[in-house]
């Protein structure tokens, strides 16, 4: 069991989370709680759960807290042998500092061992990474593990809250008998309900989204600086005229100078699409010989089944919100929509109806929400109604 202070340390915390009063040094030490297991994730996500904080509001509105907290603090001493685990404890806890944020009570004492919440919550996902180096070694990477690894090299790798950089300050290689005979990439997989920035070693950064495997360059050696990418992610290419930079894709490339763009290019999807937010791209795929050029605030969008590439004129922000920390959506199919949560969220999606597949949903989400709150501002749209079982989705009819 968790010590009594630190329990209400983090309640206290939570409570100026849902106050957006969290200072950085309390930010971290929520992020830490959160990353140690899954079920701190749901507990947090029953806790902010505005739905549920609302029903309570409305029910106890008027409660003396400091009466109660007295009562529950008697009534634990006096039954020491009625264990109350830490996780339903510190629930009581932070809603007990939730009044600092609300200004109203959230529960009776008469309900000390029933549950608060009986909805389940699919919390939202969080850093975490493969990293498989030049050599082969392999490391599990998140927000809260802490390397610096010397590539062959010389470069120095760093992991540090949930972001790989490079620092060439000692570029060299450790071993002067070693002659490299090609040049090193490291590979990167982003599993489902999993995210990660990454800066290489010439300055580019990369977002990258769940689900998603990305090979990269180590070092600035040769003519081009290449990156092979399977699934989402987000560039800010480091401006290098005399190496252009390419990212490789399924049948495809983009090949810019210095910009900053979106590529979603998951291998289940019938689609690629490029989006541009500044700069300047070119697209080409292996079935046709043209090279599309990209303007900001355009689309490529290549269809796998049949090797057409369509350009159009976007909202860049509707493709690049994720990085973000939103999910932004303009007139998209369901399923498409639900594909993308599902893969940040981890969950299976069942349609009982095919129709309901091609209803649209316009709507501007936060990627941090418990999956449930996303669900219900869905289902506020009337289009259609979600069944959770477990962690399975079962869309309705209306």
């Amino acid at each position: 069991m968790a010590p009594l202070g630190n329990t209400f340390e983090i309640a206290k915390i939570v409570a100026k989370y849902l106050q957006n009063s969290i200072e950085p040094r309390e930010q971290a030490i929520l992020d830490k709680w959160l990353n140690e297991s899954e079920d701190h994730r749901v507990l947090f996500g029953q806790i902010c759960s505005k739905s549920k904080i609302d029903k309570k509001l409305s029910s106890y509105s008027r409660i003396d807290w400091e009466k109660d907290y007295q009562e529950f603090i008697e009534k634990r001493n006096r039954k020491r042998t009625r264990f109350v685990p830490v996780r339903k404890f510190l629930r009581y806890a932070a809603l007990f500092a939730i009044p600092l944020a609300l200004g109203a009570s959230l529960l009776f004492w008469d309900s000390i061992n029933s549950v608060l919440f009986s909805d389940p919550v699919i919390p939202p996902g969080f850093s975490k990474a493969t990293l498989v180096l030049a050599d082969g070694k392999t490391y599990e990477l998140n927000k809260d593990s802490t390397y610096t690894i010397y590539e062959v090299d010389g470069s120095a790798l760093k992991n540090y809250q949930g972001q790989i950089s490079y620092d060439t300050s000692g570029l060299k290689l450790s071993d002067p008998s070693l002659k490299l005979n090609k040049l090193l990439t490291n590979q990167l997989f982003i599993p489902r309900n999993g995210e990660y920035k990454l800066t290489l070693v010439d300055g580019t950064k990369v977002w990258i989204n769940s689900e998603t495997y990305i090979e990269y360059f180590v070092s600035l050696e040769g003519d081009k600086r290449v990156v092979k990418l399977q699934g989402e992610a987000y560039f800010e290419v480091a401006h290098n005229p005399a190496k252009p930079f390419i990212v490789e894709l399924e049948n495809s490339k983009v090949e810019v100078l210095g910009t900053s763009f979106n590529i979603k290019a998951y291998k289940d999807d019938y689609y690629i699409t490029t989006t541009l937010a500044e700069g300047k791209v070119s697209f080409s795929s292996e079935a046709g010989g043209e090279n599309f050029i990209l303007n900001p605030g355009q689309q490529f969008e290549l269809d796998k089944r049949n090797d057409i590439v369509t350009r159009r004129d976007v909202k860049a922000s509707l493709y690049t919100s994720w990085k973000d920390g939103r999910f932004a959506f303009q007139n998209q199919r369901m399923e498409d929509i639900l594909k993308t949560l599902s893969r940040w969220y981890d969950v299976e999606i069942v349609y009982e109806f095919e129709k309901i597949k091609d209803r649209r949903f316009t709507g501007d989400l936060k990627r941090y929400d418990d999956f449930n709150k996303l669900l219900k501002i869905m289902e506020e749209s009337k289009l259609v109604k979600f069944e959770i079982e477990d962690k399975k989705i079962i869309l309705k009819d209306i």
